[in-house]
């Protein structure tokens, strides 16, 4: 259920970029997620999207979805996800900013009071043609990030709960019918068949070069929506996590340093063994 949240916020994202940059009609995003369901991006939350936009209101002119109130309610299973995540200490930031979309969008009030006290900028155009580009490939990344984290937490949940998960046959059982079926997992579920105790999918060297094909499109979104006041949190969140799990040195050694100055919690050191302390002047 954590994973069909981060895919949910992360398909709605890049709904609201296709509409907002590139001007996109519901009948464009229709033939333009029905493509994406018949390629890599194949799934059950792409294909009913597709649908979706395609709907007309029974109760007044136009599309359903253009009529439907952007509060998102949830039954807490996102919630549960994310702190059994923190119980186990497994970062799944795409799944947690889901579910705080999911909070945000509850205060509907605030929020249209705050539109009119800020200047939004202007959302500069993009061409349609490498718009839908970009966005089939940042999908395509985020997704594998998604996915990377949920497994993540579920290889790491076995280990800690002794549930013996085999994780390539569940992503096989996902595949062949649930909210989050897609193509992808037959990819996943190969690579985990390959290694089984791959610890992240990032990890996979078939992955690798899926991730390293898309990466860029992710990144020119991400900043195309800082500049232009498009909310991305997901895809935003996606990227970081990649960015920081692929980093072999992290700042952290600053909360280190700062964590043992005010309260002597000791740290560790790069050039030897063992736990340390500093008399901080």
């Amino acid at each position: 259920n954590g994973i069909e949240y981060g895919l949910m916020q992360l398909t709605s994202e890049i709904y609201d970029l296709l509409k907002k940059a590139g001007k996109y009609s519901n009948d464009e995003l229709h033939t333009l997620f029905d493509s994406w369901n018949k390629g890599r991006l194949q799934s059950f939350l792409v294909e009913i999207s597709a649908e979706i936009f395609k709907q007309e209101d029974d109760k007044a002119d136009g599309r359903l979805v253009d009529k439907i109130l952007d509060k998102a309610k949830q039954k807490g299973t996102g919630k549960w996800t994310s702190q059994n995540a923190m119980d186990l200490g497994i970062p799944i930031p795409s799944i947690d900013i889901a579910v705080s979309m999911r909070e945000i969008s509850a205060l509907k009030e605030e929020r249209l009071k705050a539109d009119k006290l800020y200047n939004s900028p202007e959302p500069a155009h993009i061409d349609k043609v490498e718009l839908a580009k970009w966005a089939e490939e940042a999908l395509y990344f985020s997704f594998i990030a998604t996915y990377a984290q949920g497994l993540a937490q579920l290889a790491d949940a076995s280990k800690e709960y002794g549930y013996e998960l085999d994780l390539s046959v569940i992503a096989k059982i996902w595949r062949a019918g649930c909210i989050i079926r897609a193509g992808l997992l037959e990819d996943i579920s190969t690579a985990f068949s390959s290694d089984n105790n791959l610890p992240n999918l990032l990890l996979s060297p078939e992955f690798v070069p899926k991730v390293q094909a898309t990466v860029g499109a992710a990144r020119s979104l991400v900043a195309y929506g800082a500049s232009n006041g498009i909310p991305l949190p997901g895809l935003s969140n996606s990227l970081t996590y990649f960015d920081a799990y692929t980093s072999g040195r992290l700042p952290l050694n600053l909360i280190q340093a700062q964590r043992d100055h005010f309260g002597s919690h000791t740290y560790e050191r790069t050039d030897m063994e063992g736990i340390f302390h500093t008399e901080w002047e």
